[in-house]
């Protein structure tokens, strides 16, 4: 009968593990209560709901149709569905980006989450399926997620990578959506 091998001395290749003891669960108690005793957890959860009219519509608006068009490009079913996809995946890279911690991003975007998964479930469903976030998190370069990487992605996912006029109405999409979203965000007045 063949030896067992023993493999105890293997090590697994890739980032390390964090460690129970690492967490800083007295940080994240203390920043969970200033951020609820100031009122930002509240606006956070209502920021994230709130959000969600801007791409839970059932029929896109005539003016982002519009614009579609002005690009040059013809607004087909899937260019309408990719377009609503960019906007989501710009609201919660603007959580990201502009509410002042991580925290309330996490809190705003799982209400937004909820909110669409509640009032959209096909389109939530939809969205959940496609991968579309992997390929915009994907070409971000060190973290950095740009106009233009999200632009060349956006024209990936609508089924020709390399249309310049995909590209830039992609740009021009997702910095139309950061401009509105950081607006609101802004609007809450977070402490």
């Amino acid at each position: 009968m063949p030896e067992k091998f023993d493999d105890s001395d293997m090590k697994i290749v890739g980032a390390p593990q964090k460690k129970a003891d690492d967490v800083d669960f007295q940080g994240f108690l203390a920043e969970s209560s200033r951020q609820h005793f100031n009122g930002n957890i509240a606006k956070a959860k209502t920021l994230g709901a709130n959000i969600v009219s801007s791409f839970s519509y059932s029929a896109a608006p005539e003016e982002l149709v519009e614009l579609i068009r002005q690009s040059g490009v013809e607004p087909t079913d899937e260019v309408l569905r990719q377009a609503r996809f960019l906007s989501v995946f710009s609201a919660e890279i603007s959580l990201e980006r502009f509410l002042p911690s991580p925290l309330l991003a996490e809190i705003a975007k799982s209400a937004m989450y909820d909110v669409l998964m509640q009032f959209s479930p096909d389109f939530y469903d939809e969205l959940a399926r496609s991968g579309a976030f992997s390929f915009y998190y994907m070409s971000a370069a060190k973290g950095k997620v740009t106009d233009a990487r999200v632009g060349k992605q956006f024209a990936v996912l609508c089924g020709s990578e390399g249309d310049a006029a995909l590209s830039a109405l992609g740009r021009t999409l997702h910095a139309a959506n950061m401009a509105v979203y950081k607006k609101a965000i802004r609007g809450f007045v977070f402490v």
